[in-house]
Protein backbone atom coordinates (compact mmCIF):
# COMPACT_ATOMS: atom_id res chain seq x y z
CA UNK A 1 0.00 0.00 0.00
CA UNK A 2 1.39 3.39 -0.94
CA UNK A 3 1.78 6.19 1.57
CA UNK A 4 -1.00 8.14 -0.12
CA UNK A 5 -3.37 5.16 0.11
CA UNK A 6 -2.50 4.74 3.78
CA UNK A 7 -3.31 8.41 4.45
CA UNK A 8 -6.63 8.04 2.65
CA UNK A 9 -7.42 4.88 4.57
CA UNK A 10 -6.58 6.52 7.92
CA UNK A 11 -8.67 9.56 7.02
CA UNK A 12 -11.68 7.40 6.12
CA UNK A 13 -11.36 5.31 9.28
CA UNK A 14 -11.32 8.50 11.36
CA UNK A 15 -14.48 9.73 9.62
CA UNK A 16 -16.47 6.50 9.73
CA UNK A 17 -18.16 7.44 13.04
CA UNK A 18 -19.26 10.73 11.47
CA UNK A 19 -20.80 8.99 8.47
CA UNK A 20 -22.63 6.53 10.72
CA UNK A 21 -23.98 9.28 12.99
CA UNK A 22 -25.02 11.49 10.09
CA UNK A 23 -26.71 8.60 8.28
CA UNK A 24 -28.60 7.54 11.41
CA UNK A 25 -29.74 11.09 12.22
CA UNK A 26 -30.06 12.74 8.81
CA UNK A 27 -33.87 12.70 8.84
CA UNK A 28 -34.07 14.40 12.25
CA UNK A 29 -31.59 17.11 11.27
CA UNK A 30 -33.33 17.67 7.95
CA UNK A 31 -36.73 17.82 9.68
CA UNK A 32 -35.43 20.64 11.85
CA UNK A 33 -34.12 22.53 8.82
CA UNK A 34 -37.28 22.07 6.75
CA UNK A 35 -39.36 23.36 9.65
CA UNK A 36 -37.38 26.60 9.59
CA UNK A 37 -37.04 27.24 5.85
CA UNK A 38 -39.83 28.08 3.39
CA UNK A 39 -38.93 25.71 0.57
CA UNK A 40 -37.43 22.28 -0.02
CA UNK A 41 -34.69 23.43 -2.35
CA UNK A 42 -33.28 25.87 0.20
CA UNK A 43 -33.61 23.24 2.94
CA UNK A 44 -31.61 20.80 0.80
CA UNK A 45 -28.88 23.41 0.30
CA UNK A 46 -28.78 24.20 4.01
CA UNK A 47 -28.59 20.49 4.85
CA UNK A 48 -25.60 20.13 2.52
CA UNK A 49 -23.90 23.16 4.04
CA UNK A 50 -24.65 21.88 7.54
CA UNK A 51 -23.18 18.46 6.72
CA UNK A 52 -20.06 20.11 5.26
CA UNK A 53 -19.54 22.21 8.40
CA UNK A 54 -20.16 19.16 10.60
CA UNK A 55 -17.62 17.15 8.58
CA UNK A 56 -15.04 19.91 8.87
CA UNK A 57 -15.59 20.29 12.64
CA UNK A 58 -16.25 16.68 13.61
CA UNK A 59 -13.02 16.63 15.59
CA UNK A 60 -14.75 19.07 18.00
CA UNK A 61 -17.69 16.72 18.61
CA UNK A 62 -17.42 14.87 21.91
CA UNK A 63 -18.34 11.18 21.54
CA UNK A 64 -21.13 10.17 23.88
CA UNK A 65 -22.83 13.57 23.74
CA UNK A 66 -25.99 14.31 21.76
CA UNK A 67 -25.05 14.30 18.07
CA UNK A 68 -28.43 15.66 16.97
CA UNK A 69 -28.18 18.65 19.32
CA UNK A 70 -24.69 19.38 18.02
CA UNK A 71 -25.88 19.08 14.42
CA UNK A 72 -28.99 21.22 15.00
CA UNK A 73 -26.84 23.95 16.56
CA UNK A 74 -24.74 24.00 13.40
CA UNK A 75 -27.90 23.94 11.27
CA UNK A 76 -29.24 26.89 13.26
CA UNK A 77 -26.24 28.98 12.24
CA UNK A 78 -26.60 27.89 8.63
CA UNK A 79 -30.25 28.93 8.74
CA UNK A 80 -29.28 32.32 10.19
CA UNK A 81 -26.82 32.77 7.31
CA UNK A 82 -29.56 31.81 4.88
CA UNK A 83 -31.90 34.38 6.43
CA UNK A 84 -29.28 37.13 6.17
CA UNK A 85 -28.77 36.33 2.50
CA UNK A 86 -32.52 36.29 1.80
CA UNK A 87 -33.73 39.21 3.92
CA UNK A 88 -35.37 40.91 0.98
CA UNK A 89 -37.46 37.89 0.12
CA UNK A 90 -41.15 38.26 0.94
CA UNK A 91 -41.22 34.63 2.06
CA UNK A 92 -38.96 35.16 5.07
CA UNK A 93 -40.49 35.29 8.51
CA UNK A 94 -39.86 38.03 11.04
CA UNK A 95 -37.09 37.72 13.64
CA UNK A 96 -39.71 37.10 16.32
CA UNK A 97 -41.33 34.31 14.32
CA UNK A 98 -37.98 32.58 13.75
CA UNK A 99 -37.06 32.92 17.42
CA UNK A 100 -40.40 31.38 18.39
CA UNK A 101 -39.93 28.54 15.88
CA UNK A 102 -36.43 27.85 17.19
CA UNK A 103 -37.64 27.85 20.79
CA UNK A 104 -40.58 25.55 20.08
CA UNK A 105 -38.48 23.21 17.95
CA UNK A 106 -35.93 22.87 20.74
CA UNK A 107 -38.72 22.00 23.20
CA UNK A 108 -40.13 19.36 20.85
CA UNK A 109 -36.67 17.85 20.32
CA UNK A 110 -36.07 17.65 24.06
CA UNK A 111 -39.48 16.05 24.60
CA UNK A 112 -38.78 13.57 21.80
CA UNK A 113 -35.47 12.65 23.39
CA UNK A 114 -37.20 12.14 26.75
CA UNK A 115 -39.88 9.95 25.15
CA UNK A 116 -37.29 7.93 23.27
CA UNK A 117 -35.24 7.33 26.43
CA UNK A 118 -38.40 6.41 28.35
CA UNK A 119 -39.27 3.91 25.61
CA UNK A 120 -35.79 2.40 25.80
CA UNK A 121 -36.14 2.02 29.57
CA UNK A 122 -39.59 0.46 29.19
CA UNK A 123 -38.30 -1.97 26.55
CA UNK A 124 -35.63 -3.05 29.03
CA UNK A 125 -38.39 -3.85 31.56
CA UNK A 126 -39.96 -6.40 29.21
CA UNK A 127 -39.23 -10.09 29.63
CA UNK A 128 -36.61 -11.64 27.34
CA UNK A 129 -39.42 -13.33 25.39
CA UNK A 130 -41.24 -10.02 24.86
CA UNK A 131 -38.03 -8.24 23.88
CA UNK A 132 -37.28 -10.97 21.35
CA UNK A 133 -40.80 -10.63 19.94
CA UNK A 134 -40.40 -6.83 19.62
CA UNK A 135 -37.04 -7.32 17.91
CA UNK A 136 -38.55 -9.74 15.41
CA UNK A 137 -41.55 -7.57 14.71
CA UNK A 138 -39.96 -4.12 14.56
CA UNK A 139 -36.17 -4.21 14.40
CA UNK A 140 -35.94 -7.05 11.92
CA UNK A 141 -38.96 -5.69 10.06
CA UNK A 142 -40.62 -9.08 9.86
CA UNK A 143 -44.24 -9.14 8.76
CA UNK A 144 -46.91 -10.45 11.11
CA UNK A 145 -47.20 -13.51 8.87
CA UNK A 146 -43.47 -14.25 9.11
CA UNK A 147 -43.46 -13.74 12.90
CA UNK A 148 -46.47 -16.07 13.17
CA UNK A 149 -44.56 -18.72 11.22
CA UNK A 150 -41.44 -18.27 13.37
CA UNK A 151 -43.28 -18.57 16.69
CA UNK A 152 -45.87 -21.09 15.54
CA UNK A 153 -48.92 -18.92 16.15
CA UNK A 154 -51.76 -17.51 14.09
CA UNK A 155 -51.50 -14.07 12.51
CA UNK A 156 -54.40 -12.92 14.71
CA UNK A 157 -52.47 -14.04 17.80
CA UNK A 158 -49.43 -12.08 16.62
CA UNK A 159 -51.57 -8.96 16.10
CA UNK A 160 -53.17 -9.34 19.55
CA UNK A 161 -49.80 -9.91 21.21
CA UNK A 162 -48.31 -6.92 19.36
CA UNK A 163 -51.24 -4.73 20.40
CA UNK A 164 -50.91 -5.85 24.03
CA UNK A 165 -47.16 -5.09 24.07
CA UNK A 166 -47.67 -1.74 22.33
CA UNK A 167 -50.35 -0.80 24.85
CA UNK A 168 -48.12 -1.79 27.76
CA UNK A 169 -45.17 0.18 26.33
CA UNK A 170 -47.33 3.25 25.70
CA UNK A 171 -48.64 3.19 29.26
CA UNK A 172 -45.15 2.62 30.64
CA UNK A 173 -43.77 5.61 28.70
CA UNK A 174 -46.69 7.77 29.85
CA UNK A 175 -46.20 6.73 33.49
CA UNK A 176 -42.47 7.39 33.27
CA UNK A 177 -42.96 10.84 31.80
CA UNK A 178 -45.87 11.72 34.11
CA UNK A 179 -43.81 10.73 37.14
CA UNK A 180 -41.27 13.28 36.01
CA UNK A 181 -38.56 10.64 36.02
CA UNK A 182 -35.58 11.56 33.91
CA UNK A 183 -35.59 8.52 31.63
Amino acid sequence: MTQENEKTSDFLKARTPFVKLLTANHARIYAYIISMVPNDSDADDIMQETAAVMWKNFHKFEPGTNFVSWAVTIAKYQILNYRKQNKRSRLCLSEEAYDLLISETEKVQEQSQDRLQALRNCLNKLSDKDQQFIRMRYYDGSSARLVAQKVGASIDAVYRYTARLNDWLLNCVRRTLAAGERP
